[in-house]
């Protein structure tokens, strides 16, 4: 994936993440091609190739900019409580009908995780101020499934319960309560 500054490339990685939005919104993931979305981006192949090695790192790139604007906003609101950090996240994700597609695709859930984990590592460390161990490691993984899994479930359920509810149980679960 090209991470440079020039502006005619940045350019053409915003049309192309554009194009495969736009596209994504009628059309299965699967059925999308390399040469569709260079047509509707008005670019050549090897410009694509030139930018992203895939689709699925078009997807990476937004996901990445997804939890970018999720960090700052975090940040920029001094959220530390385990509750409204979970909230902020899944209120993020509900808005965004991009990510909610994109969870149901199932070579793009493990991705998503594996950014979900990075992320969740730079929030530890921005509010732990302490460098994260081997348990931690294993700990953001696990969350970073279970978060994303239980996310998916409360979809396919129509959201039968309030987010406010969801979280509350995701709460009492992480700290024990759920079970006594």
């Amino acid at each position: 994936m090209y991470n440079g500054n020039n502006k005619t490339a940045l350019n053409s990685q915003k049309r192309i993440v554009e194009a495969m939005l736009e596209m994504v919104e009628n059309e299965s993931y699967d059925n999308i091609t390399i040469k569709d979305i260079c047509k509707r981006a008005n670019i050549s192949r090897q410009r694509f190739y030139y930018l992203f090695e895939s689709k699925d790192e078009i997807v990476m790139y937004y996901l990445n900019d997804f939890f970018i604007q999720l960090e700052t906003f975090i940040n920029d609101n001094n959220i530390i409580s385990l509750y409204d950090l979970i909230f902020q996240y899944f209120s993020a994700i509900d808005k965004d009908e991009y990510i909610k597609k994109f969870m149901h695709i199932n070579n793009i859930l493990p991705m998503f995780s594996d950014i979900l984990l990075k992320f969740m590592g730079k929030i530890h460390i921005l509010k732990t101020n302490r460098i994260m161990d081997k348990n931690d490691f294993y700990a953001n993984k696990f969350l970073s499934s279970g978060l994303n899994s239980i996310f998916i479930f409360w979809l396919e359920k129509n959201k039968e319960i309030t987010l406010q509810e969801l979280v509350a149980i995701i709460e009492n679960i992480l700290r024990g309560k759920m079970f006594e």
